[in-house]
């Protein structure tokens, strides 16, 4: 919605001093969502099903001028479990994006705030038999999860067929762990951050090459409470933090105006250095502990993408490998490969498929032997139709199928999934100026 108002005057004049264009924007939301899950938390013998009712109201403001342009989104997410009310939960999230554009260069800025839902599907490595989970070690439990990031990059043009782009990238985990929860490794706290530099060169209007450079910092920390020999209070936890230099090179082809090809490859380096310990005010060497392990692992990343768009519908198809910071106290390497299209059978109906494979395998451990408890497969199916109703309102149903496999104990955890989803997008007069 545009707006232009006497009392917004002096607000404008923070933005522009020679009177440029300027509009504000303004644009409320809401989705209501069903889904009926027959294993809501991922069990190998699940005990019951659940109705998940989803109402998610939410606005969108900020403005548009000539050369930058800012959005907020503010959006609630009320989630209610038909048959396990302990997972019921109020997600909040904030979202701001801001870009600016000018000859010589541009700038983006995204930053985020979160609060929501996590049910770990992680199971507990002390467990030999998955049949035996339980939620007394914390496995499979909404543990409220909170996120803060922010993302700023600079992108120079140096010349028409050279530019450089900076970028920083911040990310910090918390995870609000009840006191009763005795399962450290499966809910730790973590932060992440990268820098990164990328060269472009446009070889011809449709091929362009890129290098990238990239340098990370993963740390994560955890302790609990215990007992020794079942009554002297100890704490036990760990530390671990991660370094890695990053190399890759890739290119982009665009083979007409709606196909594009995106290939890159490379390696990484990764430092890891981690600290096991155990503490109590009882002077026993026993019950006081401490143990250090540095570790070096190397690596390859890689991307691949291929995408086309056109007047009876779209595809795209993506495979990669890339180091990714986990919730488990370790970095996790995670291979991906995916699939999705959409086909258009009239102006208002549409019909899709979404097809996801991902190995994720754990390559920083907390002591000298390899752990492959958290390695794992997981794959989704998911069809689903399209009906646009009316301008205001969309209908979606979908099903999902999924299936997890983790590598200790080779047993295969299946779920099943129906989703309707109601959104309403109110379409508001724009005034024109």
């Amino acid at each position: 919605m545009k707006i232009k108002t006497e009392f917004l005057l002096p607000a404008l004049v923070l933005f522009s001093t020679d009177g440029y264009a300027l509009d504000l924007l303004f644009k409320p939301e809401f989705s209501f969502k069903e889904r009926y899950d027959d294993n809501v938390r991922m069990q190998v013998h699940p005990t019951h099903s659940n109705l998940i009712s989803t109402i998610s109201p939410g606005v969108m403001f900020g403005y548009l001028a000539d050369d930058n342009e800012l959005n907020t989104r503010f959006k609630w997410n009320e989630l209610i479990y038909s048959s396990d009310s302990a997972l019921d939960f109020s997600e909040k999230l904030v979202n701001l994006s801001h870009k600016y554009q000018s000859e010589l260069f541009k700038t983006d800025l995204v930053a985020s705030y979160a609060e929501e839902s996590s049910i770990n599907t992680q199971q507990d490595p002390t467990q030999i038999d998955p049949t035996q989970i339980n939620e007394s070690g914390g496995v499979q439990r909404l543990i409220p999860r909170n996120t803060k990031s922010v993302a700023p990059t600079l992108t120079y043009y140096l010349s028409e067929k050279n530019s450089i782009q900076l970028g920083y990238s911040y990310t910090d985990v918390a995870y609000d762990k009840k006191p009763s929860l005795t399962s450290s490794l499966n809910y730790s706290d973590y932060s992440y951050q990268q820098f990164s530099t990328t060269g472009t060169h446009a070889y011809t209007e449709r091929l362009s090459f890129n290098l990238t450079g990239a340098y990370s910092v993963y740390e994560s920390a955890n302790q609990n409470p215990g007992l020794a020999f079942g009554f002297i209070p100890i704490t036990s936890g760990f530390s671990q933090k991660s370094t890695t230099f990053t190399y890759q090179a890739g290119l982009q082809y665009l083979f007409d105006e709606q196909t594009q090809l995106a290939l890159s490859a490379g390696i990484r380096d990764t430092t890891t250095e981690s600290t096991q310990f155990t503490s109590s005010s009882n002077p026993s060497p026993l019950l006081n502990t401490q143990s250090s392990l540095s570790k070096n692992t190397m690596g390859n990343v890689f991307s691949a993408s291929l995408a086309r768009k056109s007047e009876w519908g779209n595809f795209s198809l993506s495979a990669g490998q890339q180091l990714n910071p986990a919730s488990t106290g370790q970095q996790q390497t995670s291979t991906t490969f995916s699939g999705q299209g959409r086909y258009n059978l009239t102006e208002r109906l549409s019909t899709g498929i979404n097809a996801n494979y991902l190995l994720s395998e754990s390559v920083s451990t907390l002591s000298n032997n390899t752990s492959t408890s958290n390695n794992r497969t997981y794959i989704t199916l998911s069809p689903n139709i399209q009906w646009r109703w009316t301008p205001e309102i969309n209908l979606d149903l979908s099903y999902s199928y999924r299936q997890q496999v983790y590598e200790s104990n080779k047993q295969t955890i299946i779920g099943d999934s129906v989703q309707l989803q109601f959104s309403y997008q109110p379409q508001i007069n724009r005034q024109v100026k």
